[in-house]
């Protein structure tokens, strides 16, 4: 079994269930909160070895009560902490406002994560090594996941990059090692400086290729995702499902994909299986408690793969 290491973030979310949105200015009353092990790391962790996969991660919590429930979650579902850094500060916490509609934002408090230095990495050399492939976000700092790209490339790792949240100036040396590149729409545009559109769309992907990006896999939300390199290109349609919460969507889908890699599917076949992941994902109210488990997810693709 090929092994997945992620390197990023773990936070606790706090989500506060709202009729809608707030807009500037406005104060609104929500109907509920709850507190939720997250973090874009964490998330893609567990989505990867909920489907599978022999999964550890590198990250930092701090030495508080929200960073032993994460680092127990991590444990209980059989991911190697191994990895896991101590840091004497708050451990990360984001902050979530989802409508009635399944539709969110989020702030996040970096705490012990934007703690993870390059220092750190090279002290967990041994764990990336021993990794067949490396999901990054960029919830820890550029020059830590920079560092830990130059890693995974000395020791041939396959590098999955979720540039998220993106950041304009994003370091060329990580654009030009990672294997796969993987924005939704708002991320493109930040990483391209453009404005995306329908008829533009295409041709900023190009420009992301000629700038030194292998493979370019956008999720655009309810219109699917698109599959870009220098041999073509090629959209794939979502699987329509009554949408609860999208709050796990983007990680559940970067896991199913990295999982369905690592067992030899082609890039197609991977992008196909990790829609449906996406779809199950968002019929249901969380972001780690939504993602599903192998028997799950194989469940639901061999249920609706006669449908579409």
């Amino acid at each position: 079994m090929k092994k997945i290491l992620v390197i990023g973030s773990l936070n606790m979310d706090v989500t506060l269930k709202v009729p809608h949105i707030p807009i500037e200015g406005e104060t609104i009353l929500a109907k509920d909160k709850s507190h939720n092990r997250g973090g874009k790391g964490a998330n893609q962790a567990v989505a990867i070895r909920r489907l599978g996969a022999n999964t550890s991660m590198i990250g930092a919590v701090g030495n508080d009560d929200f960073g032993k429930e994460l680092l127990k979650g991590l444990k209980d579902e059989g991911i190697d902490t191994e990895g896991i850094i101590i840091k004497e500060s708050d451990t990360g916490t984001a902050y979530i406002n989802l409508d009635d509609d399944g539709k969110n934002n989020i702030v996040v408090y970096t705490g012990a994560n934007f703690e993870l230095t390059p220092e750190d990495i090279r002290s967990k050399e041994k764990i990336i090594k021993e990794s067949d492939y490396c999901v990054f976000q960029l919830e820890i700092p550029q020059e830590t996941v920079k560092e830990a790209v130059r890693i995974c490339k000395k020791h041939g790792v396959k590098v999955i990059m979720n540039p998220a949240p993106a950041i304009k100036d994003l370091d060329d040396y990580i654009i030009n090692n990672s294997d796969y590149m993987m924005p939704n729409e708002s991320e493109l545009e930040i990483l391209s400086g453009q404005k995306l559109s329908e008829d533009n769309l295409l041709d900023i992907c190009k420009l992301q290729i000629e700038r030194g990006m292998e493979n370019l896999i956008v999720t655009l939300g309810d219109k699917g995702s698109l599959y870009y390199n220098s041999e073509g290109y090629e959209f794939i349609d979502i699987i329509p499902t009554e949408v609860i919460d999208t709050t796990g969507a983007g990680d559940s889908f970067i896991g199913a994909f990295t999982n369905m890699i690592s067992e030899g599917k082609t890039d197609l076949e991977a992008l196909d299986y990790a829609r449906y992941v996406a779809s199950l994902t968002v019929s249901r109210a969380g972001a780690q408690k939504s993602l599903p488990n192998r028997d799950e997810a194989d469940e639901f693709y061999r249920n609706n793969k006669m449908n579409v």
